[in-house]
């Protein structure tokens, strides 16, 4: 059995873990002090025991699955890369820096995963709290060797209680998840409101605003978005209406939020292509003047 290390123990890492550990063994690198295992997930009304340790050691490790939030994964991840560039990554975050980022620093190594399932962690243990599904890909940018994706498609494949597929495209995936988290994360942010607020009518103007202007950098970008995204982000606001965005989740913790991991690859674009982006800049600059500590 294979032993992967584990960054990011939080809500899908814990997910991530429940779903792998029958083919796996699971060790989570303590990557921060302090830090410490959920010992259960609960879905749909039952309670599964995590199976898995905290590590400090790199010897007998097979792969490496990122999980942690996407402003740590720089240094969560630097004290490992010279000691693991040899064996298959995966990354799983919000956003698309730290994945260009990550494969830069191991040419051939990483894949990239996105989901959509739900979670929360409360004190030692997760609730599964929204049934989605988990794509792992290889990013035509960042080509990965043979046996980095023949692990990526095992993964994919191993039955568990998380549906995990192989996805020929996965940066259109990414994108159109970076897409919806970039209108519902900034504005439930400021306004400190739960996703299903923007559901309401009054929301729909800025929300088509938004859309517009990132469908304006997809395209320059060579990137082909839904062309109903304002109805998607609508549908998803409305879906996980009693949800608090990761970005409000943050700022009410007082921690730094991954606003620039989200809208920064967003904005960064836009700049590269010589493309206004007034609204995308306005929440922008709202989140970094509510929490300072993103910069």
């Amino acid at each position: 059995m294979a032993t992967i290390l584990l960054i990011g123990p939080g809500a899908i890492g814990s997910l991530m873990a429940w779903s792998l550990q029958n083919h796996a063994n699971i060790k989570v690198y303590a990557h921060r002090a302090g830090l410490s295992l959920p010992g259960h997930v609960e879905s749909d009304g039952e309670t599964h025991r995590l199976r898995w340790s905290l590590t400090d050691s790199l010897v007998g490790i097979d792969a490496v699955l990122v999980c942690c939030k996407a402003t740590q994964v720089e240094r969560a991840t630097s004290p490992l890369i010279p000691k693991l560039s040899g064996i298959p990554w995966l990354i799983l975050c919000n956003g698309l820096g730290p994945q260009a980022w990550l494969s830069q620093q191991l040419p051939g190594r990483v894949l990239w995963a996105s989901t959509t399932e739900g979670a929360g962690r409360f004190g030692q243990q997760v609730r599964h709290t929204g049934v989605g599904e988990t794509r792992i890909g290889s990013p035509e940018q960042y080509i990965v060797t043979d046996e980095t994706e023949q692990w990526g498609r095992k993964l994919a494949s191993q039955p568990g209680p998380l549906e995990l597929h192989w996805e020929p495209d996965i940066t259109a995936v990414l994108w159109r998840k970076l897409a919806i988290n970039a209108v519902i994360n900034p504005i439930t942010a400021v306004q400190q409101c739960l996703n299903g607020a923007l559901a309401k009518r009054e929301w729909i103007g800025e929300i088509e605003v938004l859309c517009a202007e990132i469908q304006q950098i997809a395209r320059a970008s060579d990137i082909q978005l839904p062309s109903d995204l304002a109805e998607r982000v609508v549908m998803v606001a409305r879906a996980t209406g009693r949800n608090r965005s990761s970005m409000l989740t943050d700022i009410e913790a007082g921690r730094e939020t991954e606003v620039d991991p989200i809208l920064g690859p967003l904005l960064c674009a836009a700049d590269r292509h010589g493309l206004a982006a007034p609204r995308l800049q306005y929440w922008y600059q709202a989140v970094i003047r509510l929490h300072p500590l993103n910069r």
